[in-house]
């Protein structure tokens, strides 16, 4: 009995925090700041949404600029722009962290390439860094 209840009370202690984060935030929720680490990001084979719509499946990218709107019946599918172009990003919700984001507040995307047969290129968003 004491074996099984300890993974449950592990679990819990775990999910419950994350349902609290979900109250709030998002696309249109609350701003938080966030720490960190502050400087240039490696590894990453784009930066610009033209670059990525060229990158192969499952490429690193890192992306700066907004988000623009969400799409019409989808809950984490949402616009991206850059200077270069635009393209749909998959954010899940937890992503957001507990953060307002809005199409005006420029945003640093970290993910990946996203390229299914028959379907648009799309950037699969692991991490979202609000940009001051």
């Amino acid at each position: 009995m004491k074996k099984t209840l300890l993974p449950l009370v592990a679990a819990a202690a775990l999910i419950l925090p994350s349902a609290a984060f979900a109250a709030n935030g998002g696309f249109q929720g609350g701003s938080q700041p966030m720490g960190g680490f502050q400087g240039p990001v490696g590894g990453s084979q784009a930066d610009t949404v033209a670059a990525a719509k060229k990158c192969w499946d499952d490429a690193p990218v890192t992306l700066t600029g907004n988000i623009v709107e969400r799409l019409a019946g989808s809950d984490d599918k949402y616009t991206f722009a850059d200077n270069t172009g635009r393209i749909v990003v998959e954010i899940d919700y937890e992503v957001f962290a507990g953060r307002t984001v809005t199409p005006q507040t420029r945003v640093r995307l970290f993910g990946k390439v996203d390229k299914e047969m028959m379907e648009p290129t799309k950037v699969d968003v692991k991490y979202l860094e609000i940009v001051k």
